[in-house]
């Protein structure tokens, strides 16, 4: 016994495909067949006859159909050209003969680009298309079995496009940089640069640049700049632009400005066209090591720029650059040397007693705080220290030993650095030294171009006084002994318009008192005077740390005078005293006030001497006055005081209050 396998075909209508029928025969035994090298995609009919050895069975029919070919997967346009599109696809896992790809011909209907490709590619580049034109491609696997089932993908070509978006930027005087968006497609560019008295120059670049730097150029000239895209052999629309170089990219103006210990403003000019500038400093080799280089980068909007943290004492070289974009200029150098740590002036001993020490001393410009430091000259007991604040001015040093002499030292500290040291010696007053009273009703009742004249109340029960005066600014002190009988006295050989510190103590055999302190200064040889103005001020009990003022005064000498104005509080009253005006007012002070008539010259003798006020002085304490204006400003008020003998309740009272707002001295 055997079984008959008979394989018959349709068509996709249903109908029997003569001439394609198949038999198959298999042994009695077997149940199943694989029927294989069959079509894809159609359908059959399968019937089953067993045979005997002498008949033949009822017919068993089933039908069938096979599976489609795997078609091409992903299949998609990847690069667009001006006359190209390139196509890819993912590659099937079995096995494959190839592929066929086609597209409708647009100016030839009917007919189509068609393509065999080896079945181990992956994409493919399809050329000799029309510009700006839409396609669509279709590919399909070749089997062993025969073909897949088609799959389609559209694309359009590129249009022949000029580049977009030149822009010629970073002038300086030799260069150009153009850039510009790239062109989907272009295989390349033509950047292409002359002006008007030059020959043309050109250059090509790939189609990864997106900018170029034209060096070479004249100074101060006008350039045309074109660029066109590249298409293969074809080449786009020209773009174009005109720039003009500069005539000079460097700085002419370089220097510092408001320099002080650890600080320094440098100023430098504009440079037109520029992105920004770049500033490098460092110590010189003299001073190498004591700080390291620094650098910054500023916007070209800044045309200043301040250093900060500097070394005292040391001297910088900067580098500064034009910057233009990526390009770096060329650089201009400077020197700037900061200021030493100053110390501290005018230093001295107002006052002291058997157990303290009261000193003072000169504001210092650039100083943050000051040190003062004391301690037996002996060294029998510690050093002791205290710091203050740079609005300190004054310190008085207590609980000391009677009959001592100590060592007393200031410095300036300007932040984490100390000045050199100011020393004076001063030996507290012996315990005996309260019981001899002291000098009293102390005044200077002439002052000379080389002397100055004292005068004091005679006082009965001692031997003599002790009179000891020194310059202000600092220098040897001298002393003198006068008899107990004496109520006046001299002090000659001295320095015209300088200051004097005058002490004065009663003795007792070798007993001393307290000493009583007056200040004044010697007169100019010139005959020249200063002769007060209008001074707008108030009470002295009013005057707040704000409180504004105006202020002026005129030196016959010089024919000039300097004039600051402020807002007092209302009401307005005015008193005169002697040839001084104070006057209070809500706004302004009339112009009448500001007048003065000319200037008297100074006579010998007392000034001022039965004026009776209360004087305010207004003083700038911004540090960026400096140290010149600040001396001028210090001799200017001490001169002023100096001219009235009496000073406190029962004469003139003075205050000096601070402000941080700008006013004009001049002449002073």
């Amino acid at each position: 016994m055997s079984y008959r396998v008979v394989i018959n075909p349709y068509s996709s209508s249903g109908r029997l495909i003569p001439g394609e029928e198949r038999q198959i025969v298999i042994d009695g035994n077997e149940h199943t067949i694989l029927v294989t090298n069959l079509k894809p995609s159609m359908e059959y009919s399968f019937t089953v006859v067993a045979v005997y050895a002498d008949m033949i069975g009822d017919l068993a029919t089933v039908n069938g159909k096979t599976s489609a070919l795997p078609r091409v997967i992903n299949f998609r346009v990847i690069e667009k050209g001006l006359f190209s599109l390139k196509v890819a696809w993912t590659l099937p896992l079995g096995p494959l003969v190839g592929y066929k790809i086609y597209i409708p011909r647009i100016n030839r209907p009917g007919l189509a680009y068609e393509q065999n490709i080896k079945g181990d590619v992956s994409f493919h580049l399809i050329d000799n298309l029309e510009e700006d034109e839409v396609y669509t491609i279709s590919i399909y696997a070749v089997y062993p079995e025969g073909p897949s089932d088609p799959v389609s993908t559209t694309g359009r070509t590129l249009k022949l496009t000029a580049v977009k978006k030149l822009l010629l930027e970073n002038i300086t005087t030799d260069t150009i940089q153009a850039r510009w968006l790239p062109v989907k497609g272009a295989s390349g560019y033509r950047l292409t640069w002359g002006s008007s008295e030059g020959d043309l120059q050109n250059v090509n670049l790939g189609e990864a640049y997106q900018f170029y730097m034209i060096r070479g150029l004249q100074a101060g000239t006008e350039y045309t700049v074109t660029i066109n895209p590249i298409f293969g052999n074809i080449e786009g629309p020209v773009v174009s632009g005109k720039i003009m170089t500069l005539a000079t990219s460097s700085v002419h103006i370089l220097r510092a400005s408001s320099i002080t210990t650890s600080s320094a403003v440098i100023m430098w000019n504009a440079v037109q066209g520029a992105t920004g500038y770049r500033l490098a400093w460092g110590p010189t080799p003299e001073f190498m090591g004591s700080d390291r280089p620094r650098q910054v980068a500023l916007n070209s909007s800044t045309t200043s720029h301040q250093l900060k943290n500097l070394v005292s004492n040391t001297e910088y070289v900067l580098s500064f650059y034009v910057v233009f974009g990526s390009v770096v200029g060329p650089g201009m150098t400077a020197t700037v040397k900061t200021s030493p740590l100053n110390h501290v002036s005018n230093f001295r001993v107002t006052t002291y007693t058997n157990t303290s020490v009261s000193v003072v001393w000169g504001a210092t410009v650039g100083a943050t705080e000051y040190k003062i430091t004391w301690s037996p000259t002996s060294g029998r007991s510690g050093t002791q220290s205290q710091y203050v604040d740079r609005s300190t001015l004054s310190y008085h040093i207590g609980h000391l030993n009677p009959g001592t002499h100590y060592t007393i030292s200031i410095n300036a500290v300007y932040r984490n650095s100390e000045g050199p040291a100011v020393s004076l010696s001063q030996k507290t007053a012996s315990p005996d030294s309260e019981q001899v009273q002291s000098v009293k009703e102390l005044k200077i009742i002439e002052t000379g171009s080389n002397s100055l004249k004292l005068a004091w109340k005679k006082m009965s029960g001692i031997t003599g006084y002790r009179i000891s005066w020194a310059l202000l600014r600092g220098g040897p002190e001298r002393t003198r002994v006068v008899p107990a009988d004496a109520t006046l006295h001299v002090l000659g050989g001295l320095q015209e318009s300088s200051t004097y510190t005058v002490r004065v103590s009663t003795m007792v055999g070798s007993r001393q008192g307290m000493p009583v302190v007056i200040s004044a200064q010697t007169r100019s040889k010139q005959k020249s005077s200063v002769t007060a103005k209008p001074v707008v001020i108030s009470p002295v009990t009013q005057v707040t740390k704000t409180a504004p003022a105006f202020m002026s005064w005129t030196d016959t000498a010089r024919r000039t005078s300097s004039q600051s104005r402020t807002t007092l509080a209302p009401p307005t009253t005015a008193t005169t005293i002697g040839k001084v005006t104070a006057t209070t007012s809500p706004t302004t002070t009339s112009a009448a006030a500001r007048r003065l008539s000319a200037p008297q010259a100074m006579q010998d003798g007392p000034v001022c001497s039965r004026a009776k006020a209360d004087i305010v002085f207004l003083v700038d304490e911004s540090w960026s006055i400096g140290q010149n204006n600040f001396n001028k400003i210090r001799d200017f008020v001490f001169r002023i005081v100096s001219y009235f003998p009496k000073i406190g309740p029962a004469g003139t009272q003075l205050q000096i209050k601070h402000h941080l707002r700008e006013i004009v001295f001049a002449h002073i």
